[in-house]
């Protein structure tokens, strides 16, 4: 099972490192990953393991943790309202430190001296060392007692040296370094805000997707009357009136009432969708010009607004496969800038120089050093990168499918409801001799009447609108990409494809002559009730918006591109060839799409899969990255590793072109953190920085990091 916790105490890539271990310490995790940026720790574990084991162990490795509780929307308000409270809290800390720093840097460059300027700048240093800086003394005093060290640490340790050096200068008359004690521990903190807003600013998809939330609910009552509850009180089965113009605010059925609903949040389609009694909704989209009576059906948690809040937080929080090397360097880090400090005051004053010089040259060491760039490098590059992708139609389960899809080099697709609109519809029905058209119907429609297969529901449309005979049909039974089998009244019924109706006795010769009627680009079902073949009933689908310029796109980039379906080879090569796709196989089970898939990936392509019905989960299991179509089915998006919200297909080199974009981001912020180390550490040691630069240069740092990051929405 997996199991999300709110990690405390976190501050750079040492603490991720740290958490980590200590999680997969635990028998029966089998990984755990931890994300700086979101705070968040998402372990996969047996179900045995009690979450107090998980949340002991965090806490031995010296931080503190809780579960998430999953509550829905609710949960979400919760969670960013202690953040704008952190922020406050924050804010008010840096003013106060502000209004120390600047009177002490005044003071530490006033000349000539004056008499009680050292007690005047210590009054001022106490404070921001023991109040401000308090945040960082309490984390490195949690690490000590658990025998580690962070970034706190860091910070901690130079400051207190360089407090404790000045208040011995004062008392023997010496310079003193007060307006650096300020500094660091005020240029640190500015740096760390500045980061805590920007990480903010990261999670605006979030944020958007909360905003779709109405805060209230009409319920109405039994006897009629209305009344305003908060959203999260109504409960399943209770009738919600929503006014022309508002927000929906529960998945429902509409059982009164006609409107337009505008759906774009979940499709992007601008086009509303007309609504009427017994049509679904869904929370968050917008009513239109009409009031409609909504029965909830799923609420808070369960709804999908909701979940899809909770997946893109999930895949926030997930760890990219690149982070691992960073986790590996960031756990020896700061006990390795440790060392570096020591030797470096050791090595001052081997050459002869004065122990105050060696000691500040120290502090600097200790205060340039920074984990946090390495810890939020990836992260918060992650965060911003799945935000735009909700956004934008694309939902990424996890960091490591948004890093995947940017080295595809071949694109699988599905035909019907994929290409496609999902919506065919019969435009021909081809009797065999004898047989009158509606019969034809009537047979396939009571075969195909529990199918959910676009296909089967454009018989039952067409079996419908031409008033044929409603026949009963029992024991059906569906056969996996060929079609269904019932007893219609009272006669064994086959509705499918060639292979199907074969295998049941029906002769190639009848199948052939009449497969040879139907046009290349539609789809066939042939029906047979006994023995006897009745007819086929020609289907066509027209392709989705976007599908021709998604194929261009994807040809552009040098991506090869196949289609891969059940549906008879002529229709399938015949779209194929009007879409200039790469490779065409039709008549293939799902089992055989997922071969074709492994066979592909054997030859070493790096594959994307892209479904949207039952029959494409093993192929969507089976590939690099499986992409399934918004309006498929639950059992296809849960095996796929993204979803396409949008139903657009040009969401396809959309996202490959933002895996891409978020693969170099991760890079910059990657070489920007290691070379600034690489490059300050030993100019620290050199004693070239010195230790008010190295305060500013460390709050940089990170905050460079997280702004690079968001300029992905940009690029």
């Amino acid at each position: 099972m997996r199991t999300e916790l709110a990690v405390e105490g976190m501050t750079c890539a040492s603490c991720v490192a740290r958490v980590t271990k200590s999680l997969e310490r635990v028998p029966g995790v089998e990984s755990a990953g931890v994300n700086l940026a979101t705070e968040r720790a998402v372990v996969e574990h047996d179900p045995a393991v009690v979450i107090e084991a998980l949340e002991a162990a965090v806490g031995h490795a010296g931080y503190q943790a809780h579960l998430v509780e999953r509550a829905g929307l609710e949960g979400e308000d919760e969670d960013a309202r202690r953040r704008e409270h952190e922020l406050a809290r924050s804010r008010a800390m840096l003013t106060f430190g502000i209004a120390l720093l600047l009177p002490t840097l005044a003071l530490g460059m006033a000349a000539p001296m004056f008499s009680g300027k050292d007690w005047i700048m210590l009054a001022l240093a106490l404070p921001a060392w023991g109040v401000v800086g308090w945040t960082f003394h309490r984390g490195a005093l949690a690490q000590l007692r658990h025998g580690a060290a962070n970034m706190d640490t860091l910070v901690s340790l130079g400051s207190t040296a360089a407090l404790a050096y000045s208040l011995y200068a004062t008392l023997a008359g010496r310079p003193s370094y007060y307006e650096s004690v300020v500094a660091i521990i005020v240029l640190i903190f500015v740096g760390k805000h500045v980061e805590a807003l920007t990480k903010g600013r990261t999670n605006v998809a979030v944020r958007a997707l909360l905003a779709l939330r109405p805060q209230a609910a009409r319920v109405r009552e039994a006897d009629g009357t209305l009344r305003e509850v908060p959203v999260e009180s109504v409960t399943r089965g209770q009738v919600v009136v929503v006014p022309p113009g508002e927000r929906i605010p529960v998945d429902g059925v509409v059982v009164a009432g006609v409107s337009s609903v505008d759906v774009s949040m979940l499709t992007g389609e601008p086009l509303p969708v007309e609504v009427t009694q017994g049509s679904a909704v869904t929370g968050g989209t917008l009513n239109g010009d009409g009031a409609i009576d909504v029965r909830a059906q799923a609420v808070g948690a369960g709804t999908v607004l909701a979940r899809i809040v909770a997946v893109v937080r999930l895949a926030q929080g997930s760890r990219a496969p690149v982070q691992r090397l960073v986790d590996r360097i960031a756990g020896v880090f700061v006990p390795a800038i440790l060392v570096v400090a020591v030797l470096t005051f050791a090595g001052w004053m081997i050459v002869g120089r004065p122990w105050p010089a060696a000691l500040i040259a120290a502090v600097a060491v200790l205060v340039v050093a920074c984990p946090c760039a390495m810890g939020l490098a990836t992260p918060t590059a992650i965060m911003a990168a799945v935000g735009i992708g909700a956004q934008r139609g694309v939902l990424f389960k996890g960091a490591e499918s948004l890093e995947r899809i940017g080295s595809i080099d071949m694109v699988v697709f599905d035909k019907t409801g994929t290409l496609t609109r999902g919506r065919p519809e019969v435009v021909a029905v081809h009797p065999a001799a004898g047989v009158q058209e509606d019969e034809v119907l009537a047979v396939a429609a009571a075969v195909e009447r529990a199918s959910t297969h676009p296909l089967a529901a454009a018989i039952g449309r067409a079996a419908e609108e031409r008033g044929v005979e409603r026949l009963a049909a029992s024991q059906t039974m569906a056969e996996r990409g060929r079609g269904a089998r019932a007893v219609v009244e009272g006669r064994a019924a086959l509705v499918g494809t060639p292979a199907l109706l074969a295998a049941g006795g029906i002769a190639d010769a009848e199948l052939r002559s009449l497969e040879a009627v139907v046009r290349a680009d539609a789809s066939v079902a042939f029906v047979a009730r006994g023995s006897a073949l009745l007819g086929s009933i020609e289907i066509a689908d027209t392709l989705r918006p976007g599908a021709r310029e998604a194929i261009e796109a994807l040809r552009r980039r040098g991506i090869a591109t196949a289609l891969v379906s059940g549906d008879r080879r002529s229709a399938v090569e015949a779209m194929a060839a009007a879409l200039a796709v790469d490779e065409a196989m039709g008549e293939r089970s799902p089992e055989e799409k997922a071969g074709i898939v492994c066979r592909m990936r054997e030859r070493g392509q790096r594959v994307a899969f892209v479904g949207d019905g039952i029959n494409d989960a093993p192929a969507l299991a089976s590939a690099d990255v499986g992409l399934a179509m918004g309006g498929g089915t639950e059992i296809a998006i849960e095996a796929a590793d993204a979803a396409i919200l949008s139903g657009d297909l040009r969401a396809v080199p959309a996202a490959i072109d933002l895996s891409r974009a978020t693969v170099r981001t991760i890079k910059q912020n990657l070489f920007w953190a290691f070379a600034y180390n690489v490059v300050l550490v030993p100019l620290a040691v050199a004693g070239v920085v010195h230790p008010i630069m190295a305060a500013a240069a460390m709050g940089f740092s990170s905050v460079f990091v997280v702004g690079n990051s968001l300029l992905l929405r940009r690029r």
